[in-house]
């Protein structure tokens, strides 16, 4: 199994900085620790397909380059508060300084990012957002065959609007801090790769200020993820691989808040699949597999069930990538709650990316989502259509422009509110 080559990993760390289209913020889903080595460099996306006229340059200092970014736009939302009723209209202006840093040693190698995004939203400004992100990974190469990849990452982020953690109109308010460590060792031999994976995630949630104007404290809410997982992948073909993992998963409360304790669990998870890249047709990822989550509270039942996890792009021209997804995961809801409230989270995705010029990128997707909260009478169905469209004006300068519609719909005796909202975003970035 091929290795990223150094000059490869830096040409698409440099195109990571142009922004997809905007994805609803999973912060609070955990994804998987083991990145799944689909590509075997036969495809090019559309979205990372080299373009030296139009990619930034970077500053060169020594070893490493630095690719400084800043991002101007404005735009308006229908609901800024995601409510059911009395729905507000708010057009916002955003500011998003952004630092990428890789290096280019032969051997080893090392990546530090730093982002901000200062929203304000005009005559709103309980919905202003204040959000950053630090982050730090570096790979170490002990011989030809193993290497040591650690991670580290802080951030300050609102919750995904149309999560099923809490109604819409709470997490329009909500923000939380997460802490992130990761120390990944990779074995690589001929037809055979193995990963072991240990990461802690910490989660702190601030107060929230409701639309009545009540304070609501979520310290209850806080708490801390410990995962421990590995996976053996073995070579069929040049173009398709075989893989199977285990995990455990440790989820504790803040224990100085009386009964959050109650939420405490342990949940065991193992998966098989395949991995395959065709040149020029497709490639991608597919697993299945099974979870137990057992509550350390005695007298609350056990989750379990079929969990599954897809992402797969399509080439049929090299002007188009079509990309899909799926994922089947449990949640559990925590706002306001002392007892587990534990929920099926189901997912599918489906998105495209044209390239109409070399410089004119034009992208949509769609998302819907069944989340079904067990031993209760409560479903929320969520969807979302987005499109965008990206100009790459020179090296320096990239133009775009956005239009989203999200929607959920909120069913049972315990359902939460209903809430809409369209937005409307055109912004001009500036790269080094």
């Amino acid at each position: 199994m091929a290795r990223q080559r150094p000059a490869l990993a830096l040409a698409a760390f440099a195109v990571a900085g142009a922004p997809a289209v905007a994805h609803a913020q999973d912060g609070l889903i955990i994804q998987s620790a083991i990145p799944q080595g689909f590509d075997r460099d036969r495809n090019v996306s559309v979205e990372a397909r080299p373009r030296p006229s139009y990619t930034p340059t970077g500053v060169h200092v020594g070893g490493l380059m630095f690719f400084p970014r800043l991002e101007t736009s404005a735009g308006v939302t229908s609901n800024a508060y995601l409510t059911q009723q009395n729905e507000v209209e708010a057009p916002y202006a955003s500011l998003e300084p952004s630092l990428r840093v890789a290096s280019i040693w032969s051997r080893h190698s090392l990546q530090l990012n730093g982002s901000a995004l200062l929203r304000n939203y005009v005559g709103e400004s309980r919905r202003n957002e204040r959000q950053w992100n630090l982050g730090a990974r570096s790979e170490v190469e002990l011989g030809r065959a193993f290497t040591i990849t650690a991670e580290a990452n802080a951030s300050q982020s609102f919750e995904n609007q149309f999560s099923g953690e809490v109604a819409s109109n709470v997490a329009a308010l909500s923000r939380f801090r997460r802490d992130f460590l990761s120390v990944r060792g990779e074995y690589t031999s001929g037809r055979v790769r193995s990963f072991v994976v240990a990461d802690y995630s910490d989660f702190r949630f601030a107060p929230v200020r409701l639309t009545d104007g009540a304070l609501r404290d979520q310290e209850n809410r806080n708490r801390n993820v410990s995962r421990i997982t590995g996976q053996f992948e073995y070579a069929r073909t040049p173009s398709v691989s075989l893989f199977a993992q285990v995990g455990y998963i440790g989820t504790a409360f803040d224990g100085d808040i009386a009964s959050a304790g109650t939420l405490d669990s342990n949940a065991v998870r193992a998966i098989g699949g395949l991995n395959i890249d065709l040149a020029g047709r497709m490639r991608g990822t597919v697993s299945l597999g099974y979870s137990i989550r057992d509550y350390r509270t005695s007298g609350i039942d056990s989750v379990n069930g079929p969990v599954a996890e897809a992402r797969v792009e399509l080439f049929p021209s090299e002007r188009l990538t079509i990309t899909t997804g799926a994922r089947r995961t449990v949640e559990d809801s925590t706002f306001g709650n002392l007892t587990p409230r534990p929920f099926w989270d189901n997912r599918i995705t489906l998105g495209g990316d044209y390239e109409l010029l070399n410089n004119l990128i034009l992208s949509a997707e769609g998302q819907y989502a069944l989340q079904t909260y067990i031993n209760e009478d409560r479903k929320n169905s969520t969807y979302r259509l987005a499109t965008r469209a990206r100009y790459l004006i020179s090296r320096r300068m990239t133009l775009e422009g956005a239009l989203s519609y999200s929607k959920r719909d909120a069913r049972g005796v315990q359902a939460g509110n209903d809430a809409g909202e369209g937005r409307l975003e055109a912004g001009l970035t500036y790269h080094m």
